[in-house]
């Protein structure tokens, strides 16, 4: 047994063993050198070695940050840590750390003695509001007399436990309205709207957040005004903010996520007849189409390639870093003809990205590239790995991610070290898995524990993208479960954004890649389903 621990740890190790600074040096600048920075950061190196190597990396990228800072001896970076990590504020003599050090958390609980000390060294007026409001009586009488931005960051930058204990006021519509203000970052506004409309024990807030008219708030925010309107029973209310959301959205499947809560509030069908001639393919037009009886067919499987070998190694991440620069600085009008250039087969992923940019994502594109490794799959699991493939990579073998998820399935490094104790072959470097029969292998197995406690589709992608646990504790929230407007209402609360949106494309393009296969699906159907715990996972059935 140990000697099998030895090896598997030598062949973790090999991951990272040939990367040296010429390589890093030669490399450049980007995302796949940030990568190799961050491989060459893991190995035994110096702290002169990871200075150098640090300083090539293209802009802030905190995974590789944590690991440098194991590394460096830099004394400008390590004093950096400790200002920002000191808790107790007024022991700092170092003005510059001070100022490091400051934030809300730190001076939320401090007794009026040592806030009147802290403002006699603070010099930033929006620092010393911050701070002041903090300290004042829990009501709308005593927040008038602060600016708008200051009552926001106040009800921001605090504790989940704090707010629902101090914070959870109703408010005026007169001053609801005004906090949020024209002059406040739309990050600030939306962040607190989300953080309300999600958090059932701050039910005076949502109250309160009925009063809002919406028109100082972005698209995003309305939309989650309408679903704390549809919350509270108050249908009119609901309808104003997705109209106002749909009106201001700039993006296609945004108009379309509120035409179809349009739907849901009236049940007027001519929102259903709306989202089918739009000719976007999502969950809410799939939906539409079933809903009327109208069949979807503005898409392709395939498209036209030739035999020819291509000059460019697509299975090379700084290749394909090279062709999405190609393909970013060519103008629309040019795109047309750059898909020409890459009509081989092998690069059919590129040419069906190319000409889907051309027509602003209008054209659909449902490829089957790589079935020679998908083994003997059944056709559902099959519909179901390009659905998470075509999400994940545009089907690129060699993309890769900021947080450096790797090829056709995106595998993060830590899931690709585990499933290398349990894969007979395993890879003897990351590098490997850029090379579809190695990425198709692992995620194979991923998927396949996975589905031991996950079965419906739509609940594997969440898992797939946020993490088994994530999800789990999701569905411990009473998610998925009987309701007015389930499953849509769960779907659209679920926290983490980039599992909520991702969710709902997969299983678009599940849908899509079973009719293909020549099997027959209702959407409507699997999405009821969702609320039956035996048949969707394992978690709720055992509760």
């Amino acid at each position: 047994m140990l000697k099998k621990l030895l090896f598997l740890s030598v062949i973790l190790a090999c991951a990272n063993a040939e990367i040296t600074i010429q390589y890093i040096n030669d490399k450049p600048a980007g995302r796949v050198k940030n990568f190799m920075i961050w491989q060459y950061l893991k190995q035994d190196i110096t702290p002169k070695q990871a200075d150098e190597a640090y300083a090539q990396v293209d802009g802030k990228n905190r995974k590789i940050e944590k690991i440098y800072l194991k590394k460096s001896s830099n004394k400008i970076i390590q004093k950096e840590i400790r200002c920002k990590s000191e808790k107790d504020l007024l022991s700092i003599k170092d003005e510059e750390c001070f100022k490091k050090a400051m934030s809300p958390y730190k001076t939320l609980n401090l007794s009026t003695s040592k806030r009147e000390e802290l403002l006699a060294r603070i010099d930033s007026n929006a620092t010393k509001n911050m701070v002041k409001i903090q300290a004042e009586p829990y009501s709308e009488e005593a927040y008038e007399k602060y600016d708008s931005s200051t009552v926001l960051t106040m009800f921001v930058s605090t504790e989940k436990k704090y707010r629902q204990s101090n914070l959870n006021l109703l408010l005026s519509k007169s001053f609801v309205n005004s906090i949020f203000s024209k002059n406040v970052s739309s990050w600030k506004k939306f962040t607190l709207i989300k953080t309300v409309v999600n958090d059932d024990k701050l039910d005076k807030l949502q109250k309160s957040f009925l009063l809002l008219n919406g028109e100082n708030i972005n698209s995003k925010s309305n939309f989650l005004l309408g679903l704390n309107h549809l919350r509270h029973s108050s249908l009119d209310g609901a309808l104003k903010h997705f109209k106002l959301a749909k009106k201001i959205s700039t993006q296609k499947l945004e108009k379309d996520k509120n035409t179809f809560w349009m739907y849901q509030a009236t049940k007027d069908k001519k929102y259903l007849n709306e989202l089918v001639s739009g000719g976007n393919i999502n969950i809410y037009t799939l939906y539409a189409s079933e809903k009327i009886g109208k069949n979807i067919d503005n898409y392709f499987s395939s498209l036209k390639t030739t035999d020819e070998k291509s000059d460019k190694n697509i299975y090379d991440p700084f290749v394909w870093a090279e062709i999405m620069k190609e393909i970013k600085e060519t103008p629309k009008e040019s795109l047309l003809e750059l898909a020409k250039k890459y009509n081989q087969k092998e690069m059919e992923p590129v040419q069906a990205y190319i000409l889907q940019r051309a027509n602003d994502f209008k054209m659909n594109v449902y490829l089957m590239p790589y079935e020679e490794y998908l083994g003997e799959v059944s056709n559902d699991e099959k519909a179901l790995i390009y659905a998470l493939m075509l999400q994940e990579s545009y089907m690129v073998p060699s993309a890769l991610s900021r947080s450096f998820a790797l090829g056709l399935m995106q595998l993060m490094p830590f899931v690709t070290d585990d499933l290398s104790k349990r894969i007979k072959k395993p890879i003897s470097s990351y590098s490997d898995m850029f090379n579809p029969d190695y990425n198709i292998k692992y995620a194979l197995k991923h998927l396949k524990w996975m589905k031991k406690s996950l079965y419906h589709p739509l609940f594997t992608a969440y898992a797939y993208n946020g993490g088994v646990g994530y999800f789990r504790r999701h569905l411990a929230t009473g998610a998925f479960t009987k309701g007015k407007y389930e499953p849509f209402m769960s779907m659209e609360m679920m926290l983490n954004s980039q599992s909520r949106e991702y969710g709902k494309k997969v299983l678009a393009n599940y849908v899509m890649y079973k009719k293909i296969l020549g099997e027959e699906i209702s959407i409507i159907s699997l999405l009821k389903s969702t609320t039956h715990l035996k048949k969707t996972d394992r978690f709720r059935s055992q509760e």
